[in-house]
């Protein structure tokens, strides 16, 4: 349960652990929902799916909703599991970027990485900008 007390936003961010190489485990419905910030405590939307990549069974994505209104024009980009740090009992995400990287990050469709989809093009989409902008730091 988080308490709205004054800083404790900063505090998670400043306590959040890089999920690649944790022994933590993560439930999807500790995941679904929760806030991702950035290391400045700017909000940069809410994870709105998972994505498990069918050869090896592992997280690979995280879809990140932002913007719209109830679910109404939000747009959604896959970021790598290994990108986010995760505060204490994952009460939010948090990605070193900014919401101008991701507003430039390609999106992908409320569909994607579902049964039948083809999650290779929206891997491949994710991991090509990911790769292409590193040296910026964005880690997409």
């Amino acid at each position: 349960m988080q308490v709205d007390l004054p800083q404790w936003r900063e505090r998670q961010v400043a306590a959040a652990v890089p999920v690649k190489g944790s022994n933590a485990t993560f439930r999807s419905d500790e995941l679904l929902g929760v806030e991702v910030r950035s290391p400045d405590d700017v909000a940069l939307g809410s994870v709105d799916d998972l994505a498990v990549d069918p050869k090896t069974g592992k997280l690979s994505y995280l879809v990140i909703a932002r913007g719209g209104f109830f679910g109404f024009d939000e747009t959604r980009i896959a970021i790598p599991w290994d990108d986010f740090k995760a505060a204490p009992n994952a009460s939010l995400l948090v990605l070193n970027t900014t919401k101008s990287a991701l507003d430039a990050a390609p999106q992908v469709s409320r569909n994607a990485f579902t049964v039948g989809a083809n999650a290779d093009s929206d891997s491949q989409k994710a991991d090509a900008y990911g790769k292409a902008n590193q040296p910026a730091k964005t880690n997409l």
